[in-house]
């Protein structure tokens, strides 16, 4: 039986609807035993597209998550869950009698978004039944809109982002976006008797956003916010990729750093008794510096 392109469609998309769906649970933790985690990266291995491989003969699943950038941690467990899915589509005869097959690209992160438009534009090329992705809420805002003039489907596992609700009728996600997040949350602070609430955020916009739902729903239920709120501009400062950190204190201290004395702490040689009696003197010139360079956006949803 022939069935009509809609019918076809459907039965496309609520395959990729399962490829998503697993994703997202293999991406939010949980233990998994050395066995059960090669067993998910050969199914992935395994289930890598022919070079000949398109949407006439396959069920072509492109990915765009993150194999580089502040987010790459988050790839090994979002690739082994397509590759899951992937394995058991096929196992249960494929879709429409097709076999399902993955086509990887790099998402990147919201640092470097050129990274994602050049792999956007590769699966566009390749026409891929569907594009598993991304893991960042802008690099999804960078290629939605592509995606969809091209009349390809994408689903992302990880976005939480109120700028996508809604977005169009090619752009799904099975993460909760920050406004059921935060009026979730919020509900459940002051459910539990809290009414006066801090706030400790990422000046980037899944730490404000989540922040700034969560704060409303605090407020509509009579509370308030003491530190951190909306436009107070106390956020924290972004946090930079571990790799780019500086881990130790530097000495002595160099003039092009901000420092900060230890003047008035005592020696650990100087008993607290010495230093009641004025017998033994507090160090006056050391100092410890911290870098003060320029710090790159945090990893964000």
């Amino acid at each position: 039986m022939i069935k009509s392109k809609y019918a076809l469609r459907t039965t496309i998309v609520a395959g990729a609807g399962i490829i998503a769906v697993m994703l997202s649970g293999c991406a939010s933790g949980g233990s998994s035993t050395p066995s059960s985690s090669a067993s998910s990266s050969a199914s992935a291995s395994e289930a890598d597209c022919a070079s000949d491989a398109t949407t006439s003969n396959n069920l072509v699943v492109g990915t765009i998550l993150p194999i580089t950038g502040s987010l790459a941690y988050l790839n090994p467990p979002e690739q082994a869950g397509v590759g899951l899915a992937v394995s058991d589509i096929n196992a249960a005869g494929g879709v429409a009698g097709k076999q399902a097959c993955i086509l990887a690209t790099d998402s990147g992160d919201s640092t470097d978004l050129s990274v994602s438009t050049a792999s956007a534009q590769k699966l566009i090329t390749a026409k891929p039944s569907v594009a598993i992705g991304a893991a960042s809420s802008s690099v999804s805002l960078n290629v939605v809109d592509a995606f969809a003039s091209a009349n390809i489907t994408q689903i992302s596992p990880a976005n939480t982002s109120a700028k996508l609700s809604g977005y169009g009728p090619y752009y799904f996600r099975t993460a909760p976006p920050d406004s059921v997040q935060g009026s979730a949350l919020g509900s459940l602070i002051t459910g539990d008797g809290n009414s006066k609430v801090a706030f400790i955020v990422f000046n980037d916009s899944y730490g404000t956003g989540l922040r700034d739902f969560t704060q409303k729903s605090i407020e509509a239920a009579g509370g308030s916010v003491v530190y951190g709120a909306t436009s107070a501009g106390q956020e924290s400062l972004p946090a930079r990729p571990r790799s780019r950190l500086r881990s130790r204190l530097h000495w002595p201290p160099s003039p092009t750093r901000s420092s900060f004395s230890h003047s008035m702490r005592p020696s650990r040689s100087c008993p607290s008794s010495s230093l009641k009696a004025g017998t033994c003197r507090r160090p006056t010139s050391q100092t410890a510096t911290l870098p003060t360079t320029a710090r790159t956006s945090s990893p964000e949803r």
